[in-house]
C-alpha cells in the first residue's frame, strides 16, 4: 500500500479526538489493521487534522472517522473514502486500497455479510444522529409578517392539542388548522409554530404545498426535501418512495422536530408523512377540513370579530389615525367581512398614502360612487405586490366541478339580505330549490364549497354562510352553464355531470 503518504513516520497523535486521545491500533497485524495504519499515515501527512474538523468535510461524525482508523474492523467503503478525501487523499487510489484490504480479509467470508449489515446500520444511525455536530439544525419557518391579532382562545386550544399527556400515555397528534380563503391560517400556524419551536431544538421544517408555490408536492418529494434539510446526503436518500418516507418517519420519531405543512390540498398528499412522534410536532394548514385523515386534532378558524378587526387596522394604520376616524374603519371591516387577509391588504394600501384622509381612502378603495359600492372593483384592488385575494380565490375556484360553481353562483345571487356581519346565510333546502336539485346532493356540493374555502358553516344546523369577498368573486365569474371546459373534479372525487 505505497504512496506519497508513507513518507511520514507512523506516530500516534496526542491531539484530542472527540474529547479523548487517539485509539491505539488493534494488536493483530492483519489486513484490517494494516489499512487503519495507512489511514493514520495519511492523516499525519495532512498535518494531523482534528476529527471534528475532518467531520465537517467528510459528513460523517468524528466518532465514525475515529473508529475507521482504529483497526478493529474494516470501515465501509463510504467511510474510508470520506476519511481519505478529508485528508487530501486520492479517491481512486483509496478505493483500490480498500478493495485489496477487503479481499485479503475475506477468509472470514461466512461472517462478513452479517458484519457488513451491522456496520451499515451503525453507520446510518451515527450519520443521522450526529449530523448536528457538523451542520446546524434546519430553521425553515418563515418570519411572522406582523403580530397575530386575537385568536387567544384558539391558540390556547391549539397548545393543548399539540401537547402530550402528562403521564406519557397519549402522544401529541398532528394538528390540522382549516378555514375559508383569507382566514389567516398560515399566520395562526406560524405563531403556534414559533411558540412550540422553543422546546424542539432539533430544528423546524416547513413546506408550502399551495399550487401557486414552487416545491415538491407529493409525500415522497416532501420527505426527500426534509431529509436533505436534516443533513442526510443525497446519495443516502432512498430512491424508493416508501423507503424514503420510512426514513423520514424514523428521524421524526427519534428527534425533537417541528414540521409545518402549509397549504395542503388533499389527504393523500401528506397521509404517509404523518406520525404521532414522542417528541416531534406536526402542524398542517388547509382550506379543507381533511376529514379523510384519522387520529389528528382539528381547529377551524372563523373570521375575526369586529373588535379584533379594528385592532388589526390600528396596527397597520396607527392607533391615532383609526381612533380619529373609527366610522371609516368600521365600513372597511364590514366590506372585508372581517377576514384577516382582506383587512391586511386593504390596510397596507391605505397606509401607503398617509397624506389622504382615512375616509377618502376607504371610499376610493371600496369603489364607492353615485350608484353605490362596486364589490368587484374592491376585490380587484385588494392586491399588494404579488399577493392578491383574488389569486387565492382563483386557486380554490379552479378545483370546483361545474355543478359546484353553479351552486356558488346561485348562492351569491340569492335575494337573502346580508346579516349584521355582512355574510349572506342560506339553508341547504332553500339553495336546493334554486338549482332544482334534491337537498342531499346540494348539501354535498355545499360541503365541497366549504372544503374549498369559499363558504363557512352557520351556527344553525343546515345553514351556510357566504362572505362578502367570496360573494363578490362569485358574481364576477361566467355562468357555469355556458362554460366549455370539461368538469374540473376535486382531488379524489368523481366528476359531476355537466349542469343543464
Amino acid at each position: 500500500m505505497g504512496g506519497p503518504e508513507q513518507a511520514a513516520q507512523e506516530r500516534v497523535p496526542k491531539e484530542q479526538a472527540v474529547g479523548r486521545l487517539e485509539r491505539p491500533l488493534a494488536p493483530d497485524a492483519g489486513p484490517v489493521t494494516a489499512f487503519a495504519r495507512e489511514l493514520r499515515r495519511l492523516r499525519t501527512a495532512a498535518g494531523s487534522p482534528g476529527y471534528r474538523d475532518m467531520a465537517t468535510r467528510a459528513m460523517f461524525s468524528a466518532s465514525v472517522l475515529s473508529d475507521a482508523a482504529a483497526g478493529y474492523r474494516l470501515p465501509t467503503l463510504q467511510v474510508a473514502l470520506a476519511f481519505a478525501e478529508a485528508c487530501g487523499g486520492d479517491r481512486a487510489s483509496w478505493e483500490r486500497r480498500w478493495h485489496e484490504a477487503a479481499r485479503a480479509d475475506g477468509d472470514d467470508a461466512g461472517a462478513r455479510p452479517a458484519v457488513k449489515a451491522v456496520q451499515q446500520h451503525q453507520e446510518n444511525e451515527l450519520r443521522a444522529a450526529d449530523v448536528r455536530a457538523v451542520l446546524p439544525p434546519p430553521s425553515q419557518l418563515p418570519m411572522e409578517a406582523h403580530p397575530l391579532v386575537g385568536r387567544r382562545e384558539l391558540l390556547q386550544r391549539a397548545r393543548a392539542l399539540t401537547a402530550p399527556s402528562y403521564d406519557g400515555q397519549r402522544l401529541a397528534a398532528p394538528l390540522v388548522i382549516s378555514g375559508q380563503v383569507g382566514a389567516g391560517k398560515t399566520a395562526f400556524a406560524l405563531r403556534l409554530a414559533h411558540e412550540l419551536a422553543v422546546n424542539l431544538p432539533d430544528g423546524q421544517l416547513y413546506a408550502n404545498l399551495d399550487p401557486a408555490a414552487d416545491g415538491r408536492k407529493d409525500a415522497a418529494g416532501i420527505a426527500g426535501g426534509f431529509l436533505e434539510a436534516l443533513g442526510i446526503p443525497t446519495d443516502r436518500i432512498p430512491n424508493d418512495p416508501g423507503q424514503r418516507i420510512g426514513l423520514y418517519r424514523s428521524l421524526l420519531n427519534r428527534r425533537r422536530l417541528l414540521v409545518v405543512l402549509d397549504g395542503v390540498q388533499h389527504e393523500r398528499q401528506i397521509r404517509e408523512l404523518l406520525v404521532a412522534a414522542p417528541e416531534s410536532r406536526v402542524i398542517i394548514t388547509s382550506r379543507s377540513r381533511l376529514l379523510g385523515l384519522d387520529g389528528i386534532g382539528r381547529i377551524r378558524l372563523p373570521a375575526l370579530d369586529r373588535d379584533e378587526s379594528m385592532e388589526l387596522l390600528a396596527q397597520l394604520l396607527g392607533g391615532d389615525r383609526v381612533g380619529s376616524e373609527p366610522r371609516a374603519c368600521l365600513r372597511l371591516a364590514d366590506a372585508c367581512g372581517d377576514l384577516p387577509l382582506a383587512l391586511n391588504l386593504a390596510g397596507r394600501r391605505i397606509a401607503a398614502r398617509p397624506e389622504w384622509m382615512l375616509q377618502d381612502s376607504v371610499s376610493e378603495l371600496l369603489g364607492e360612487g353615485p350608484d353605490g359600492r362596486a364589490p368587484g372593483r374592491f376585490l380587484a384592488r385588494l392586491q399588494i405586490g404579488d399577493d392578491a385575494l383574488s389569486t387565492r380565490l382563483d386557486s380554490a375556484y379552479r378545483l370546483l366541478t361545474p355543478w359546484a360553481r353553479l351552486m356558488l353562483r346561485q348562492f351569491a345571487g340569492s335575494d337573502n339580505p346580508p346579516s349584521v356581519d355582512n355574510v349572506v346565510y342560506e339553508s341547504a333546502d332553500a339553495l336546493a330549490m334554486l338549482v332544482e336539485r334534491s337537498a342531499q346532493p346540494v348539501e354535498d356540493l355545499l360541503e365541497r364549497l366549504l372544503d374549498a374555502g369559499l363558504l363557512d358553516h352557520s351556527d344553525l344546523p343546515g345553514q351556510y354562510g357566504l362572505t362578502p369577498m367570496a360573494r363578490a368573486y362569485a358574481l364576477t365569474q361566467p355562468d357555469p352553464t355556458e362554460e366549455d371546459p370539461a368538469p374540473a373534479a376535486a382531488p379524489g372525487r368523481t366528476p359531476a355531470r355537466q349542469p343543464r
